[in-house]
């Protein structure tokens, strides 16, 4: 029991510092855009990335291999998708905006988790999602106003794919590991955004990229793409989609922290106060959701794990489980704390 819930603390720590990696990318990505478009950033971003997971390359064609493809495609497409479209919209509407709108999967990723999981809803979780939707948009929509486009159309539809991209990636983990599930998510966002470079962009031109904007590549690529998706795909294996994306939605949050420090940009009051919403309910959701798990664990009996033995009768029975023991420790699982 303590060893579970150690691991769930642990991983809710991965996502929080994913979401300051992701925040301080957020608040750097238009300094590349100064001198290469949004197509070019992406390719040379996710390249970069792919690049980083060479040394496991080997391993993860080998799980590759044994898996199927419906294992790890809809969730690196999912990825692939919420990428090239929310860093078109920041081309094409203001920053503010794109943070809301991408900063929304925790309402989608409930439904799209029942349809694909089978999981079902919560209703206790109903009054947080509210909260933290008009929290972000006090935090990021400028004293409330708010417009609505084809950026913004298009940071939705990056939202919906941070969501399916979780769900899928949470699925994909009862058979792939991180790495594996991190690789594909990235290597198809680098083939979708060379493919979409090549048909509607002109080639870059090297010679005029500034070495600030390769110093933003450098960081998105590695921290903010290859480090994070693998944060993420870690604290998957010990939680549930939702959870990820209730603690992602701090992201604005921290976007706005390091625009103040890095772009000189500040907060009005009604911002600072969607902050503090957010916050509360990120907090007040995890507690909850925490509280369920360890209720259902301790309602299951206990039970003694041996070396190759499933863990799943640690679990109550709405706990969905899948994965593999090592001596004591788990090696991943999915559950489900509604």
């Amino acid at each position: 029991m303590a060893k579970l819930l150690n691991y769930r603390s642990v991983c809710i720590s991965l996502v929080v510092l994913q979401t300051i990696i992701f925040g301080g990318g957020s608040a750097i990505t238009k300094i590349a855009y100064e001198s290469m478009s949004p197509w070019w950033c992406l390719v040379f971003r996710f390249g970069l990335a792919s690049l980083c997971f060479l040394p496991f390359l080997p391993s993860i064609v080998k799980n590759l291999k044994k898996a199927h493809v419906s294992d790890w495609l809809p969730a690196a497409l999912g990825m692939a998708i919420s990428y090239i479209a929310s860093n078109i919209a920041l081309d094409l509407t203001t920053a503010t905006n794109v943070g809301f709108l991408v900063a929304l999967p925790v309402m989608f990723t409930p439904f799209i988790a029942w349809v694909v999981l089978r999981r079902r809803y919560n209703p206790i979780h109903l009054p947080f999602q509210v909260a933290v939707i008009v929290g972000l948009f006090f935090l990021c929509s400028n004293a409330g106003a708010f417009s609505f486009g084809l950026g913004e159309f298009l940071a939705l539809v990056g939202s919906v794919g941070i969501a399916a991209a979780l769900v899928f990636g949470e699925k994909g983990l009862a058979r792939l590991d991180a790495a594996s599930i991190s690789f594909t998510q990235i290597f198809v966002t680098f083939i979708l955004s060379f493919a979409g470079a090549t048909l509607f962009d002109q080639p870059p031109v090297i010679s005029a990229i500034k070495p600030e904007a390769w110093m933003v590549v450098a960081y998105l690529g590695i921290a903010s793409t290859a480090i994070t998706f693998a944060l993420q795909n870690i604290a998957l294996t010990r939680l549930p989609s939702f959870t990820v994306s209730m603690l992602l939605t701090g992201e604005p949050i921290f976007t706005a922290i390091f625009s103040y420090l890095v772009l000189g940009e500040t907060l009005s009051v009604v911002g600072l106060l969607g902050a503090a919403i957010i916050v509360v309910c990120v907090v007040a959701e995890t507690y909850i959701d925490g509280r369920l798990t360890t209720a259902k664990a301790e309602s299951a009996p206990s039970t003694q794990v041996a070396h190759g033995s499933s863990y799943a009768e640690l679990l109550p029975d709405s706990v969905v489980v899948s994965y593999e023991v090592v001596p004591n420790i788990p090696r991943r699982h999915a559950y489900d704390p509604s």
